[in-house]
């Protein structure tokens, strides 16, 4: 789960959207205005009511998802956490000199497949925290530990949050495009219409789209080829004549007159 922020007359708006991590289908979509707790709470109450309640649930780590569905497995990003190192070094260190020197270590943390690995680094960090003045990274990882190390090495929990990230990447290039939006009535039009452009439109690397996990059929759908291949597809319709000129001559004469 993910929200991108939008502005709508001068007002901030979070698109909250819910995926399936393995087919990468969009579970629950809504925008409201404002990613506190109550609006958690209210995606939580959707998720219910379509009867889509995650048993795990994996997010970049915004504090108001504890409160999304309470009980399930939250999982936190390990590429959303080591993206942090670097913001969180240049916060509180100057020079790249000293940056170098604690980087590669803070990193390397989450670089392995085995529990005890991380465990021991996160114990030689902790050594030295001091000495490197990163004590407080250090407490705050060793408070989220439990939620970034239950993906490590599992073939069943997911570890980063990719699948809802390249959604918002499409998103977002359609949002530039568009430009913003006039008004809360207009933007849930437009969202609408791209989720609808989103699942039949092919990914780049699997040749695939995400409708096609569900209705393996769908690619032989029209709206299917003529948002993946609209040249051939308006070509195909205009080479369909709508009714054969011979088609006259088997008919009545009453009913060509």
């Amino acid at each position: 789960m993910d929200e991108k922020w939008l502005k709508i007359r001068g007002r901030w708006y979070y698109w909250f959207v819910v995926l399936d991590a393995a087919t990468e289908l969009p579970v629950l979509a809504t925008l409201l205005p404002s990613r506190g707790q109550w609006a958690c709470r209210w995606v939580g109450r959707q998720l219910r009511q379509l009867k889509k309640v995650p048993k795990v649930l994996i997010t970049d780590g915004l504090q108001a998802y504890a409160y999304l569905v309470p009980g399930a497995q939250h999982i936190l990003c390990r590429f959303h956490q080591q993206q942090s190192v670097t913001h969180w070094l240049k916060q509180h260190f100057t020079t790249e000199a000293e940056i170098d020197a604690r980087k590669p270590a803070m990193k390397r943390l989450f670089q392995t497949r085995d529990k005890r690995t991380v465990r021991r680094r996160l114990a030689r960090l902790k050594e030295r925290a001091a000495e490197w003045e990163i004590t407080p990274w250090v407490s705050t990882v060793e408070a989220k530990l439990p939620q970034l190390i239950c993906s490590v090495g599992s073939v069943r929990l997911p570890s980063t949050s990719n699948a809802v990230e390249r959604f918002f990447r499409a998103f977002q290039r359609f949002y530039c495009t568009r430009g913003g939006f006039h008004s809360v009535l207009s933007a849930k039009r437009e969202l609408l219409l791209f989720l609808v452009v989103y699942v039949f439109t092919q990914h780049t690397t699997t040749g695939q789209a995400p409708i096609e996990v569900i209705v393996p059929e769908a690619r032989s759908m029209p709206l299917y080829r003529l948002i993946n291949d609209p040249f051939r597809a308006l070509q195909e319709r205009a080479d369909v004549k709508p009714e054969a000129p011979m088609a006259d001559l088997l008919r009545p004469q009453e009913a060509v007159a």
